[in-house]
């Protein structure tokens, strides 16, 4: 079920006029007519039933509806859609060249990712610290409109939230501050303290956060595994192919997923027989 992000500054009332983009992304490209309605959500993830009553050039008029989390909404859009529970999966971005992040970040929103940051390391070839802050808004300002469209396809409904500044690695463990599993992913084989996703999922309730530390294009140095490992995060190998940093975080997002939600749907299954 496809889905619109509501404006930030909807505050909850009857009506809500959309115009330009907004306006068009509903009559144009998903080509609702007057009476027909469609899922919306505010950006702290509640659930509104949308129903367009008024178009004119410029724009369109929304009656809003808040209708419970758990309740299902009957819409025009008839695509199926996952309902849940979905893991609470955090995914660190060490920068990479060019737009590569924005992709990243895209797929990660429609696999149900709850929070996104970029962070800076070593070998990133990007650097972002001489930048001057208006190229650093813009680029964040793209990343937000790569979630938000990502939602409204996908009709994720996890309020995908983007970090407002980019992470040092050395400040990564107090950012994360022991909220759950962390990991990080390196090509290359660590020490004994190396473990398989499976062996560090098996008990980990669906609810508590996960955080997916990716590299840059360069990997993390060794000094940095060393530092990540004292602080708490398990080094993973993937054991695949060679994968490429936008490859390798959507990689382990889907692995990490699937994990999660199967073993607490057969848990589920189990308890009710």
């Amino acid at each position: 079920m496809r889905q619109l992000v509501l404006p930030r500054s909807y505050q909850g009332g009857p009506h809500l006029e959309l115009e330009g983009k907004e306006s068009q992304y509903l009559t144009k490209v998903l080509r609702l007519k007057r009476g027909q309605q469609i899922l919306g959500r505010d950006t702290e993830g509640r659930k509104y039933l949308l129903t367009l009553i008024e178009i004119t050039s410029h724009s369109c008029i929304l009656s809003c509806q808040q209708v419970e989390q758990n309740m299902q909404v009957q819409t025009t859009d008839a695509l199926p859609s996952y309902q849940g529970p979905y893991p609470n999966l955090v995914l660190l971005q060490c920068l990479c060249k060019g737009r590569k992040e924005e992709q990243i970040f895209r797929q990660a929103t429609e696999i149900g990712a709850a929070t996104l940051a970029l962070v800076s390391s070593r070998y990133c070839v990007t650097d972002l610290s001489d930048k001057k802050e208006k190229a650093v808004h813009a680029r964040f300002e793209r990343l937000e409109i790569q979630i938000k469209e990502a939602l409204q396809q996908s009709g994720s409904p996890v309020p995908t939230q983007l970090v407002s500044q980019v992470l040092d690695l050395q400040d990564v463990p107090s950012w994360w501050a022991d909220r759950g599993l962390a990991i990080f992913f390196h090509q290359s084989t660590r020490s004994e303290s190396q473990k398989t996703l499976t062996s560090l999922l098996e008990a980990h309730p669906i609810e508590k956060p996960v955080c997916v530390l990716i590299g840059p294009e360069g990997g993390f140095s060794d000094e940095e595994c060393t530092f990540l490992e004292q602080s708490g995060f398990y080094p993973v190998v993937l054991k695949t192919n060679i994968l490429r940093s936008e490859t390798a975080g959507v990689y382990a997002l889907s692995a990490i997923q699937v994990l999660l939600t199967e073993t607490y749907n057969n848990k589920t299954v189990h308890l009710s027989q």
